[in-house]
């Protein structure tokens, strides 16, 4: 299944406060999570599905006011997917002192119910065996475990009044995507994406030199508790993720990072050895968190063509098609028929044209009135055929060699016509990724990146 989730937007008559979708591999609607206890909005920053999709752990944003200063209170709710009841809720008004942030306090008057003060800024949430949460403050940088019994701190590593021994050095800011990936009687070991932004001292001083992900030993038996850093992974061109960024531990035990700004991602080795990595061309685009996994998307909708003639007549034309299947992740190539009319006895093959990219366009000298195309497998076989679709026609042509609703008068028994040659073009995303270095260990999954739109790159 595929969850995102759409942000606020007064355009969005149905849901102007954003809401969380959950489909399913045909993309049908699965469940839909709408803002939580009457909050104006949906928190944008986790839609985590736990226990084999019976439930859903999110983060709510509820603005209160508190001596005449608007402070959003976030917490989290974890929901059955099936009666949308609500099995777990905390508030970090309720547990955490509000001196804990390092976000500045705003002066007297300049809150509001739409803008309080974001004092604490939850940003991940998940959940062990024993029930117990992990939350990431980005505020506060501080990341805790919560009892999913009571409510309860049991320890929160970082931040001002940390329950960790720091005398190592070990430190982190404004950290995302915290997850459990052990725990025994004596250590718990957790991974995150530290950011290292500013924020976290008196003189807004950064606590690294570039931004990094992290896994941490943290040994919960000891007296003081300690921690020990096990892997770290720094930014390839050593920058700072101001903001957002993630880290995914892959089944063959390499990381998966995404860096966030510029769409960054990279993939590594337990040891550190750079497997891939990959960037937006267009530097005004980035993400939140980026993944890779395996995902087969089978959409119930049939593929779309459109080809557009050019050329000063039917004999001197070339017609250039473009064909696409939104959310196909298995199509090897395209079976291209053409014909003159649109009549289910006339239509040849053109060509049979390997996929390229998102979208793939394909030429041929001579004029084609319509077509139809089969999206193929790597096995072979017709996975779904488009409807035949009639070609956009030079203006020049209507009343010449066309009628206006674009029936056209042309002599079937021209060769040229019957035989067109072809090419072959690649066609790109209008914000396509620059690939800086790859190797083959890194194509077994296709990546996902969450962005404004979601986009699945299949590998």
């Amino acid at each position: 299944m595929l969850s995102w989730i759409i942000s606020t937007n007064e355009y969005y008559t149905d849901h102007p406060g954003g809401k969380a979708v959950l489909v399913n591999d045909k993309y049908e609607l699965v469940n839909t999570t709408l803002p939580l206890f009457d909050t104006p909005e949906f928190n944008i920053h986790e839609y985590n599905i736990i226990n084999d999709g019976a439930s859903v752990m999110t983060l709510y944003s509820n603005p209160v006011l508190v001596n005449e200063t608007w402070i959003q209170d976030d917490g989290i709710a974890e929901i059955d997917l099936s009666t949308g009841a609500i099995l777990f809720r905390w508030s970090s008004l309720e547990h955490i002192s509000l001196n804990a942030s390092n976000f500045h306090l705003p002066k007297a008057g300049t809150t509001s119910q739409k803008r309080p003060w974001d004092w604490f800024h939850a940003n991940s949430i998940d959940k062990n065996a024993d029930g117990d949460y992990l939350l990431s403050s980005r505020h506060t940088s501080c990341i805790y475990k919560i009892s999913g019994s009571d409510g309860s701190l049991i320890w929160q590593l970082g931040g001002k009044t940390s329950d960790f021994d720091h005398s190592s050095g070990f430190n982190f800011s404004w950290q995302h995507d915290a997850r459990y990936r052990f725990e025994d009687k004596t250590t718990t070991t957790i991974s995150f994406f530290d950011n290292a932004g500013i924020g976290m001292t008196a003189e807004d001083k950064t606590t690294g030199n570039w931004s990094r992900a992290v896994v941490v030993e943290l040994n919960t038996y000891a007296s003081p508790m300690t921690t020990r850093v096990l892997h770290s992974y720094d930014r390839p061109d050593h920058e700072t993720s101001i903001a957002r960024g993630s880290m995914q531990m892959l089944p063959n035990d390499n990381v998966f990072i995404g860096w966030a700004s510029y769409g960054l991602i990279s993939e590594v080795t337990q040891d550190g050895t750079p497997v891939m990595e990959a960037r937006f061309v267009d530097e005004t685009m980035s993400t939140y968190r980026s993944y890779k996994f395996n995902f087969t998307g089978r959409p119930q909708s049939p593929p779309v063509t459109r080809s557009i003639v050019y050329g000063s007549s039917p004999k001197t034309a070339n017609t250039f098609h473009y064909c696409s299947w939104n959310g196909a992740t298995d199509v090897n190539s395209w079976n291209l028929y053409g014909s003159p009319k649109n009549s289910s006895d006339s239509f040849t093959l053109l060509a049979n044209v390997e996929k390229t990219e998102f979208e793939t366009m394909y030429m041929t000298r001579g004029f084609v009135a319509y077509l139809y195309v089969e999206a193929i497998g790597a096995d072979g076989k017709v996975m779904s055929r488009s409807i035949p679709t009639a070609s956009e026609l030079p203006r020049t042509w209507i009343g010449t060699f066309c009628t206006a609703d674009g029936i056209c008068e042309i002599d079937e028994h021209d060769e040229s016509l019957q035989k067109p040659e072809h090419e072959h073009f690649g066609a790109k995303l209008d914000h396509g990724m620059e690939v800086t270095s790859l190797t083959k260990d890194a194509l077994d999954e296709p990546m996902m990146l969450g962005i404004g739109l979601l986009v699945i790159i299949a590998t």
